[in-house]
């Protein structure tokens, strides 16, 4: 993606979001007295330096704190462009992330070249056992970090963390941090800011794309949507998608209780995992990009989750 297509939106004062073209990921800044908090760092470096500019052109106050909804590399993978002068915040269990994938110091300043390290970060640790090796369907995957921004990812962990809730009180606003458990993946967060009414919720909410839920929890996600509904929000930024309302909360919500259903179904029926990843299907969303390449791998997730109880 080219990193000119990417804008930086205005929501309410001093609160912005970094909207990705075509669907791709998001971040968000909000300015306070001490300078600006940032919400995930963009999924390369050429899109988070373009991130970071649009925000200095705006103010040029620093960057106290970089916060991480999740851990996975289409939000963090620019973390770097902000980790010099930038603490990193995020929820203990995004630091678990980075060090099952990169080793007891969660990667930090080391260079992956490693393609299943890449793709681990991106869709998950589980990812090779989703899909079996030599499937076509690793092409796709592959493809997806062909790009030269990919070639070579330099991890950047949180070094601060918390565990339910975490808060910043300032004059204007509180920015409130809260983990309700595993959803999209095993730590989302979202991040309120109750007194504007905006509310970013990371991948807990793709708009105009079918959700990745390989690394997933379904029923945990679907809680968790749950709870953002039942916030005092008008404005809902997304994961990846234009920011939204609490209709499209609701709309992925049952989307995914259809994909639950669904699956819940066919084991009745004694269907394998194999032929369910065959035969499931949700015809009401299959024009939405990313669906063909993802459902059967979200569909065996979803089996697999039942399957264990």
């Amino acid at each position: 993606m080219s990193p000119e297509k990417a804008r930086l939106v205005t929501l309410a004062e001093d609160v912005h979001a970094f909207v990705g073209a075509g669907g791709d990921s998001n971040a968000g800044a909000v300015e306070t007295p001490e300078g600006y908090l940032v919400i995930d760092a963009q999924q390369s470096v050429p899109l988070a330096r373009r991130f970071r500019s649009e925000l200095e052109a705006l103010s040029r106050k620093p960057f106290p704190w970089l916060i991480l909804t999740h851990y996975h590399l289409d939000h963090t993978g620019g973390g770097i462009v902000f980790a010099g002068d930038t603490p990193v915040l995020a929820h203990e269990i995004t630091l678990a992330k980075f060090r099952e994938l990169f080793g007891p110091d969660g990667g930090a300043g080391e260079t992956v070249t490693d393609f299943g390290k890449r793709i681990a970060h991106l869709f998950g640790p589980n990812i090779s056992e989703l899909i079996p090796p030599g499937d076509p369907a690793w092409d796709w995957f592959k493809g997806r970090i062909a790009a030269p921004e990919y070639d070579a990812v330099v991890p950047i962990p949180p070094r601060h963390t918390f565990a339910d809730q975490f808060t910043f009180h300032f004059p204007k606003r509180r920015v409130v941090l809260q983990y309700w458990g595993p959803a999209h993946c095993d730590g989302d967060i979202v991040v309120h800011l109750p007194d504007d009414g905006i509310v970013f919720v990371g991948d807990l909410l793709f708009v105009g794309r079918f959700p990745w839920l390989g690394d997933g929890d379904i029923g945990g996600w679907i809680d968790c949507l749950e709870r953002v509904a039942r916030l005092d929000a008008r404005t809902v930024v997304p994961g990846h998608g234009k920011p939204a309302t609490m209709n499209e909360i609701n709309n992925l919500r049952d989307m995914l209780a259809a994909l639950r259903g669904g699956v819940a179904d066919a084991r009745k029926k004694g269907m394998s995992e194999e032929e369910a990843a065959r035969n499931v299907s949700l015809r009401d969303y299959e024009s939405l990009p990313r669906y063909r390449e993802w459902m059967p791998w979200n569909v065996r997730n979803v089996y697999r989750m039942l399957a264990a109880g």
